[in-house]
């Protein structure tokens, strides 16, 4: 009898075992022996926004450039927040007038206690206006917090925005942290302190590190935890082409015994 040949049958058990094969092919590949991927971050990060509505008067960096703490990053054009400090310091004086005048009538018995009280309590409420006034000038300068670089401008130059407006994105460039995700089986050897070399993908460079904190949460999907470094002070100043967004490449030499229990 002659058997005849069905290819859509065929097909379909050749689909049928190839899905039954094992996964364990498409899983990724393992990291090297010791060295599991990192990423530099810097340690002070911000996004510095308004704290009073206006408009940008003048803004002395843009992206990529440097500045030191304390200086002043952008500043907002304050007429209107100066004279609400003029009217107030004019409304102090004349409160104070008042109550040098009901001082004096009180001695000659022309006016009571209760007025010069009074005269007393509107001056101190004129001093806390004045105290406000001169706190929303000092919001019209943001100021830098840290030495650092400018990540991105979210502003220009006399445009208006309300409070709360983020203006500039900065972060410092001289105080980077190495962030590593691990395998949670390390956590048999793996100690802050521990040592590591880094590589760094885009300029070659290896740099010494030291694990500083060990993450307090192990992912049950893929069985890894965060790790966070700090690279040695002499060889980060020594490696200026370092900068936060920097991957690579952190290997480790972990004891003999671990390597055994592998």
């Amino acid at each position: 009898m002659m058997c005849r040949f069905r290819p859509s049958r065929f097909l379909a058990a050749l689909f049928v075992a190839l899905v039954s094969l094992p996964l364990a092919a498409a899983d990724p590949a393992p990291a090297p022996e010791g060295g599991v991927r990192a990423l530099i971050e810097a340690r002070q990060h911000a996004v510095l926004s308004s704290e009073i509505a206006g408009r940008i008067g003048r803004m002395t960096v843009e992206a990529g450039q440097s500045f030191k703490a304390g200086q002043t990053l952008v500043a907002f054009d304050c007429s209107h927040y100066q004279a609400t400090v003029d009217a107030a310091r004019a409304n102090l004086r004349a409160a104070e007038v008042t109550v040098r005048q009901n001082r004096r009538l009180e001695q000659l018995k022309s006016i009571g206690g209760a007025e010069v009280e009074m005269a007393e309590v509107k001056a101190e409420a004129a001093r806390a206006d004045l105290r406000r006034a001169e706190i929303e000038v000092r919001r019209c300068d943001v100021k830098a917090p840290f030495d650092g670089k400018v990540v991105e401008q979210r502003i220009r130059e006399h445009e208006s925005v309300p409070a709360g407006t983020a203006l500039l994105e900065v972060l410092s460039d001289r105080d980077l942290r190495v962030e590593l995700i691990v395998p949670s089986s390390w956590l048999v050897w793996l100690k802050p302190g521990q040592r590591f070399e880094l590589r760094i993908d885009e300029t070659g460079e290896a740099l010494d590190g030291e694990v500083t904190l060990i993450g307090a949460r192990v992912d049950p999907v893929s069985q890894s935890l965060k790790v966070t470094g700090k690279l040695q002070v002499d060889k980060q100043d020594n490696a200026p082409n370092l900068v936060a967004g920097m991957s690579g490449t952190a290997r480790f030499n972990p004891p003999q015994e671990a390597k055994g229990a592998r």
